[in-house]
């Protein structure tokens, strides 16, 4: 799929860092290839999918984080994953934003509160993304 999501974590409203460690645990096991000098990781899972994603993803904390070109499936299983282990949640253009927990609402800056769904998987991923 040619379309972009950001992964970012909120605190009282406002942008709090992701911890790296978080990516590399759910990640790090499907890297295939590495260009840190652009902030860009590309993962195939054993599913098939695959996906690109762009950050300062060597950085023990970084800001946010972009997946690009991601499969459907395995991808957005660890997606999900990934954003409940780094407190985050995912951000797709012309959707609600997707919370892996409801208590993530409250950390949203107000204009995202309102329409923000909890997802649990990768097909609730597809769900939101098929809706919108």
């Amino acid at each position: 799929m040619s379309y972009q999501m950001w992964v970012q974590r909120f605190v009282g409203g406002g942008p709090a860092p992701l911890l790296g460690a978080a990516f590399e645990a759910v990640f790090g096991p499907y890297v295939d290839r590495l260009e840190p000098e652009f902030g860009c990781a590309h993962v195939t899972v054993p599913d098939g999918g695959d996906a690109t994603f762009y950050g300062a993803l060597s950085d023990v904390e970084f800001d946010s984080l972009m997946i690009s070109h991601f499969s459907p499936g395995q991808v957005l299983d660890l997606l999900v994953e990934f954003a409940r282990r780094a407190d985050a949640v995912v951000i797709p253009p012309d959707c609600p934003t997707m919370l892996t927990v409801e208590d993530q609402r409250d950390d949203l800056p107000q204009e995202l509160r309102a329409e923000a769904v909890v997802v649990a998987d990768g097909a609730g991923v597809d769900a939101v993304l098929a809706a919108g």
